[in-house]
């Protein structure tokens, strides 16, 4: 099999998944002025429904990718560098979800109260989300160094860890 199938077959789904979050980061730039004049409730509850299944669906790339790397991580020093590098990428699905429902409420929250604690309860945990996020960047950067100095043992008798 050739180098770019087998790449392929091993990160399709996290290709994908990286896909998606362009595209959720290029959401906001949608101009839904013209629908929002005629039902602005309908319109905040549509962007969350949208927002939140194209995140699930990210996610599910990603559970999917990290599925297949534990199956072929050539040690457990990668597979742990693996995990946290597909936990920033399901994480910053998340953060954008949650950004995008926070900024498409924030109209309605000034006007009627039902979208208020949504606006406010989408915020913090966003806020909360991105400080998680920065620390699994460190992590991954640790990992890193350690996954690249552990290499795989060879010769009888050599433990695996």
């Amino acid at each position: 099999m050739s180098i770019k199938l087998t790449f392929l077959s091993r990160y399709w789904s996290l290709l994908a998944a990286f896909l998606i979050l362009a595209l959720e980061a290029c959401i906001g730039s949608i101009d839904l002025e013209p629908v929002a004049f005629q039902n602005p409730a309908r319109v905040v509850w549509i962007m969350c429904f949208i927002v939140t299944n194209v995140t699930v669906l990210c996610f599910g790339l990603i559970v999917h990718s990290w599925q297949l790397q534990r199956r072929l991580a050539r040690n457990k020093w990668r597979l742990v560098f693996w995990t946290h590098a597909l936990l920033f990428f399901a994480l910053t699905a998340i953060v954008l979800g949650l950004g995008e429902i926070q900024r498409s409420t924030y109209d309605l929250s000034i006007e009627r109260e039902q979208f208020q604690d949504l606006h406010w309860y989408a915020g913090d945990v966003k806020d909360y989300l991105i400080w998680i996020v920065l620390l699994d960047l460190v992590l991954i950067g640790v990992w890193a160094i350690i996954a690249s100095f552990k290499k795989k043992p060879t010769g009888p008798g050599a433990l695996t860890i």
